[in-house]
C-alpha cells in the first residue's frame, strides 16, 4: 500500500472497524506527511492507538500519542462544561438538545477520541431565553453576527446556541428542510438527515474532513435497524443530495482493499479542493469570490436550488449579517 490517500483511509478504517492493515516500510518523511494528514483531519487522536501498532518512527509515534491525550483531556474538560451550561439551562425549564461533535462521541469506539471544538446546543423555541441566562447566569458576553446561531465563550469552551437546526437563509431550500427536522426531532431519523444536510453544507462551503466521514460511518451503523430508511433516499433526492449521499455511501462499503484515488470525493475529503485564506478585508471577500466559483461542482451534487437562487439568497443573508462575510466558511 503506498498510496498516500489509501494510506489515510486505511488508518481511518483500521481505526473504527479494526480492520487489518498492511502498509510496506515508510519513510519517516512520509510518517510525518500521515500524522500533519490526520492532524489536518481532526483524527490524529483517534488514528493514535492504530499507528503505535505500526512501524512508526519513535519521533513521530510521541507526538501522535500526544494528540490522542490532549483530545482525551479536552474531551473530559467539554464534558464538564456541557453539563454545567445544560443544569443552568434545566433549572429553568429549558430543555436542552445537543447537537454535532459532542452528540456524535457516543458512536465511536472510544467517545473520548473524537476531536472536537465548539459546544453545539438547541434550546427549541426558547433560544432566546438561553441567550439571556447565560449573560446573567453564566456571565457571558453573546454575539448575534450570525443569521443560523449566536455565540459565546464560557469556560474557555466556545459555545454556539442554535436559532434553528440549518441556516434558514441559506440555501432557500434549507426553510422547508428546517420544517422536516423540526417534525422529526428528536429521533434516529432525524440524527441523520440533520448530519447529512449539515455535511452536505459544508462540502458545498468549503470541505469535509475525515472526521466527517467518521461521523456518517458511525452514526449510521449505530442507528442502522431504528431509522426510516426509505425517507431519507426521499428525502435526499427531493433535496438535491442523492449524488453526494451515494458517493458518500460508496466510500463507507468501499472495500479497504479498493483504491480511493477513484472516489473525487475521497480525494476532497482529505486534501479539499480550495486551500484557507486567512486574511481578512477585500482580500477575503475576493478568495470567497473565487472560491464560489471553483466549487460549484460541489453545489451541484447536494443542492436542488439553482445557483442563481444560491447567489442571491447568499448575497441577501449577507447583507443582513455583513460581518458574516469574514466567517471561516
Amino acid at each position: 500500500m503506498d498510496n498516500e490517500l489509501d494510506i489515510a483511509f486505511a488508518l481511518v478504517r483500521s481505526a473504527i472497524d479494526g480492520t487489518p492493515i498492511e502498509i510496506g516500510k515508510q519513510e519517516a518523511a512520509v510518517w510525518w506527511n500521515l500524522f500533519r494528514l490526520m492532524q489536518w483531519n481532526h483524527v490524529a487522536a483517534l488514528t493514535a492507538e492504530t499507528a503505535a501498532a505500526l512501524a512508526v518512527p519513535r519521533e513521530v509515534l510521541i507526538p501522535w500519542l500526544a494528540e490522542c491525550d490532549k483530545a482525551e483531556r479536552w474531551h473530559r474538560y467539554q464534558q464538564e462544561v456541557q453539563q454545567d451550561i445544560l443544569s443552568v439551562m434545566a433549572k429553568h425549564g429549558i430543555e436542552t438538545l445537543v447537537l454535532k461533535g459532542t452528540h456524535l462521541a457516543q458512536y465511536y469506539p472510544h467517545p473520548e477520541q473524537r476531536e472536537f471544538g465548539d459546544l453545539d446546543l438547541y434550546f427549541y423555541d426558547r433560544h432566546g431565553e438561553a441567550d439571556r441566562l447565560a449573560r446573567e447566569v453564566l456571565k457571558v458576553t453573546v454575539s448575534n453576527d450570525a443569521h443560523h446561531h449566536s455565540k459565546y465563550n464560557y469556560r474557555g469552551v466556545t459555545v454556539e446556541s442554535h436559532y434553528d437546526f440549518v441556516n434558514r437563509h441559506y440555501p432557500p431550500s434549507n426553510r422547508r428542510y428546517e420544517t422536516l427536522l423540526k417534525e422529526l426531532a428528536p429521533s434516529p431519523t432525524f440524527e441523520v438527515l440533520f448530519l447529512l444536510r449539515h455535511m452536505a453544507g459544508h462540502f458545498a462551503a468549503s470541505r469535509l474532513t475525515l472526521r466527517d466521514w467518521v461521523d456518517w460511518t458511525l452514526t449510521c451503523r449505530a442507528l442502522q435497524e431504528k431509522v426510516d430508511w426509505p425517507l431519507v433516499q426521499h428525502t435526499a433526492a427531493q433535496y438535491g443530495m442523492e449524488p453526494f449521499l451515494q458517493e458518500l455511501n460508496h466510500l463507507v462499503t468501499q472495500s479497504p482493499s479498493h483504491s480511493a484515488t477513484l472516489s473525487p470525493l475521497a480525494r476532497d475529503l482529505v486534501y479539499g479542493s480550495v486551500g484557507d485564506h486567512a486574511a481578512d478585508g477585500v482580500g477575503r471577500l475576493v478568495w470567497k469570490m473565487r472560491r464560489w466559483k471553483a466549487l460549484r461542482w460541489k453545489r451541484q451534487m447536494v443542492y436542488s436550488d439553482s445557483e442563481w437562487a444560491l447567489l442571491l439568497s447568499s448575497l441577501t443573508a449577507h447583507g443582513g449579517k455583513p460581518r458574516s462575510i469574514l466567517h471561516k466558511m
